[in-house]
C-alpha cells in the first residue's frame, strides 16, 4: 500500500490539482491510501467566564469549532470514487509544521502539495509553506500545479 498526505486548503482548484496528481500516481488506484488532511490555524470559539475555552475531545470537537471546506469533502468524494481509500485528519497548528508532524504519524510515503496560481517567473518560488515542507520534509514531496 502506497501512503499519501494530501493537505487541502478551501482552494478547489488547488485541491483537484492535488487530486489529480495522486490518480496519476503508477499502480492501481487501490494500492493507494490518502490522508486527507486540513489545518486549521486558529480556532474560533467563546469563551466561559473565566475567559478560557475547555475542549474535552480536541479530534472531534474540531469540525464543530471550525467550519471544514467544501474542498476537503469533494476531494475525499473523488478520491473514493476513484477507488481510493481515504482517512481525514483536521489538527490545529501552523501548517508546514503540522504537514511533517502528521507525515510522519501516517507513515506517509509522499506528500502531494498544491500551489497557488503565479507568473513565469513566480512559479521558480514557491510559497512559504510548499518552500518550507520541501525543504524540511523527510520524505519525497510531489507538487502539483
Amino acid at each position: 500500500m502506497y501512503n499519501v498526505l494530501l493537505p487541502v486548503d478551501e482552494n478547489d482548484d488547488r485541491a483537484n490539482e492535488q487530486v489529480d496528481a495522486v490518480l496519476s500516481l503508477p499502480g492501481d488506484t487501490d494500492e493507494i491510501s490518502v490522508t486527507v488532511l486540513h489545518i486549521i490555524e486558529e480556532i474560533d470559539t467563546m469563551p466561559d467566564e473565566a475567559g478560557a475555552t475547555v475542549i474535552d475531545d480536541v479530534n472531534e470537537s474540531l469540525s464543530e469549532l471550525q467550519d471544514v471546506p467544501d474542498s476537503v469533502d469533494a476531494v475525499e468524494r473523488r478520491l473514493e470514487d476513484a477507488g481510493v481509500e481515504t482517512i481525514r485528519q483536521v489538527m490545529v497548528g501552523q501548517p508546514a509544521e503540522g504537514i511533517r508532524q502528521i507525515a510522519q504519524d501516517e507513515g506517509a510515503d509522499a506528500i502531494v502539495l498544491g500551489t497557488r496560481k503565479r507568473s513565469p517567473v513566480g512559479k521558480a518560488v514557491f510559497g512559504s509553506v510548499t518552500q518550507s515542507v520541501i525543504l524540511e520534509a523527510d520524505r519525497p514531496v510531489i507538487v502539483a500545479n
